[in-house]
């Protein structure tokens, strides 16, 4: 209801782009903490500045009518990019920049962004939570101004699909000028330096740019493990293996040198998953010592 309140207040005819760019922001966060609290309401507690009360309020242990703290902007999008993605954690914590600036600093705040492409930029993460709080735009907003919604969100799509289509030309044309002994100056001190991220899981994939099969995604983080162990006729332990579920961070390729590691450039890019599996050490998890009994 408080984002919706906030929101409401941003959309207002009569205000300027700062004053409805600052509600907005201050909406996307209570938006990004009712998805945490319909998780759990621990997630958004602060666990820090009030000796811990606000916890015993979200587990139910004390009353819910005390004084509860949550936490900052900043814990809000970490949580909610690991939680709900693709929501961007990155994007929003801009949005929540330009908001901070305007209340407590000397610039106006909502300056780094032009107007036009901050409206659209912001729905896209709204979006996204507002699907995990299992409302609509037309929710949010209401009926009359759901269609300038939709418009922003179509202009992000293609203000997205623009920047990938630009960053494979850049990757093609780099390419061309080397194997053509025509890059010069910086460039080509860049592009002799270049070195690939080394990451803990990856895979090779074809590169959408110069369709090499030099091209990988990988990661680090792990969202998921599953463990099997494979016995013997004997009903006797013999080995177990571990698959674990990795959110994909970027994609690079030797050949061309492209490196796409932005979140929602990922999501577009043919033949790169958001997630993939990888195979996981054994001796990494808890249960491995129960079955080596060897």
């Amino acid at each position: 209801m408080k984002a919706r309140l906030f929101i409401n207040r941003a959309l207002d005819a009569d205000r300027d782009f700062e004053e409805s760019a600052f509600w907005a922001a201050s909406a996307l966060e209570m938006l990004g903490k009712s998805a945490l609290s319909r998780v759990n309401p621990a997630l958004i507690a602060n666990a820090v500045d009030d000796d811990g009360a606000s916890l015993l309020v979200a587990s139910g242990l004390i009353d819910a009518s005390k004084r509860f703290v949550t936490v900052q902007a900043k814990t809000v999008w970490s949580r909610c990019a690991r939680a709900f993605r693709p929501f961007n954690g990155k994007e929003a914590g801009l949005i929540a920049e330009g908001r901070n600036e305007y209340i407590h600093g000397a610039r106006v705040g909502f300056d780094a962004i032009p107007e036009s492409a901050w409206w659209p930029r912001y729905w896209a993460q709204a979006e996204i939570l507002l699907s995990h709080v299992e409302r609509t735009v037309g929710d949010f907003v209401g009926p009359s101004r759901e269609g300038a919604v939709e418009t922003y969100l179509a202009a992000n799509r293609e203000h997205r699909q623009k920047r990938l289509e630009a960053a494979l030309e850049s990757a093609r044309v780099g390419l061309r000028l080397f194997r053509t002994d025509n890059m010069s100056g910086r460039r080509l001190a860049e592009w002799n330096l270049f070195t690939l991220q080394q990451w803990e899981y990856s895979q090779p994939t074809e590169c959408p740019a110069c369709e090499s099969e030099l091209g990988e995604f990988g990661g680090e983080e792990v969202l998921d493990s599953r463990t099997e162990h494979y016995v013997d006729d004997d009903d006797f332990w013999t080995s177990v293996s571990v698959t674990l579920t990795v959110a994909t961070a970027a994609f690079q390729c030797a050949n061309c040198h492209l490196v796409i590691d932005d979140y929602e450039l990922l999501q577009i890019v043919e033949g790169v998953p958001l997630e993939f599996e990888a195979e996981g050490d054994p001796a990494d998890y808890e249960d491995y010592e129960e079955y080596n009994n060897e």
